[in-house]
């Protein structure tokens, strides 16, 4: 016969298991199935597309835009905190770089390159899997494997997908991710709006976004992404009377005159001799203007459409051989235009500080893609 002592020890044990147990067990409103609204991971979408290597002719300017997003998400979690899931997942990628001495080599692009994702984008389907602690801690693991086609340059490459849900940090983008799982007006809600810095040479940081919800009803995730309109070119040539006022090396407010159609317009630019010849547009274009010796070059992205103009020619300034505070500038340069085509653009400037007057032209043989 058992003594008394062995059956307290026996019972202590088995209430220590079931509290155990009982413990692993999360909040019985959280069990069952989950839709969302948003999962997805942005780059380049948040005024952060651009980025530059290299300096004045060898500067290459790169704009990048990517995202990851699903078209449809159903997730089930399970007494136990067991977490299996499904979905389909629309991946963008668009990149266009330019440096004004690549226009010297047209095989490589035509003063710049271009990589996206054939057809513009792609799909994948994905499963995932993971576990919810009863303190709402979620943990994801699962990303689509089947490799993803790009266009690089006009050559075909084979790259892995990438997550829809946030890591932890830039050292595990793969996973596993992590999330809370908490009440929101008495439904289980996941969260997410968080900004992870990478600091990476091409992608700088990426933007997290996902609300998950306990429901039973079929809820379809908002994932779009509006395609950049055509890029036009205004003329087959143009002249330009233009006049700029502003802080010297600083900003500028410039208006120009078209000669031939009589229109004018009116911006404002950030940057410039202060900013090693980089300048920002109040219409939302990076540019780069500068050069070398005699050679001059530039390079523009117009972030509305996705187009480019790359320059390369030879120029004159007077203010590095003459003395005094007026300056002289001309230059004549071979330039490609991804709306326009190739062409030649010629440009004289008088300047005082920040203000100065001037005219530019430019008449191009070929029209652009």
């Amino acid at each position: 016969m058992r003594s008394p002592n062995k059956f307290r020890t026996a019972w202590l044990l088995l209430a220590l298991t079931a509290a155990t147990t009982q413990a692993k067990d999360i909040p019985q409103s959280w069990v069952g199935r989950y839709q969302a609204s948003i999962v997805s991971s942005t780059s380049g979408m948040d005024g952060d597309q651009t980025t530059v290597f290299g300096k004045q002719m060898y500067q290459t300017t790169i704009a990048l835009k990517t995202m990851a997003c699903a078209q449809q998400f159903t997730m089930e979690i399970s007494r136990s905190g067991a977490i299996t899931g499904r979905g389909r997942l629309m991946y963008i990628y668009r990149g266009n770089a330019a440096n004004p001495m690549m226009a010297m080599a047209p095989a490589v692009g035509f003063g710049g390159f271009a990589v996206n994702l054939k057809g513009g984008r792609q799909f994948r389907d994905w499963t995932f899997s993971g576990t919810v602690s009863a303190d709402g801690d979620v943990e994801i693991r699962g990303i689509p494997e089947e490799p993803m086609d790009y266009i690089n340059v006009n050559k075909p490459e084979k790259h892995r997908p990438w997550s829809a849900l946030p890591p932890v940090d830039k050292n595990g983008m793969r996973g596993p991710f992590k999330m809370k799982l908490v009440e929101e007006k008495g439904r289980a809600t996941i969260r997410v709006d968080r900004f992870l810095q990478l600091d990476d040479a091409l992608i700088q940081r990426v933007h997290y976004q996902s609300l998950i919800f306990r429901s039973d009803e079929a809820v379809t995730p908002t994932c779009q992404f509006e395609e950049p309109p055509p890029a036009q070119c205004a003329a087959s040539e143009y002249l330009k009377f233009k006049g700029s006022v502003g802080v010297d090396g600083v900003y500028s407010i410039e208006t120009s005159k078209d000669m031939k159609t009589g229109e004018t317009s009116t911006g404002s630019k950030i940057g410039g001799d202060m900013a090693a010849g980089f300048s920002t547009d109040s219409s939302g274009g990076v540019g780069w203007e500068g050069g070398a010796g005699l050679i001059v070059g530039s390079t523009q992205f117009n972030p509305v459409d996705g187009s480019y103009a790359v320059t390369v020619g030879v120029g004159v300034n007077t203010g590095e051989l003459l003395p005094g505070p007026v300056k002289l500038e001309e230059k004549i340069e071979l330039i490609y235009d991804s709306a326009c085509g190739w062409g030649i653009k010629g440009t004289g400037t008088v300047k005082g500080g920040a203000s100065g007057t001037g005219v530019e032209g430019a008449i191009f043989f070929t029209k652009g893609p």
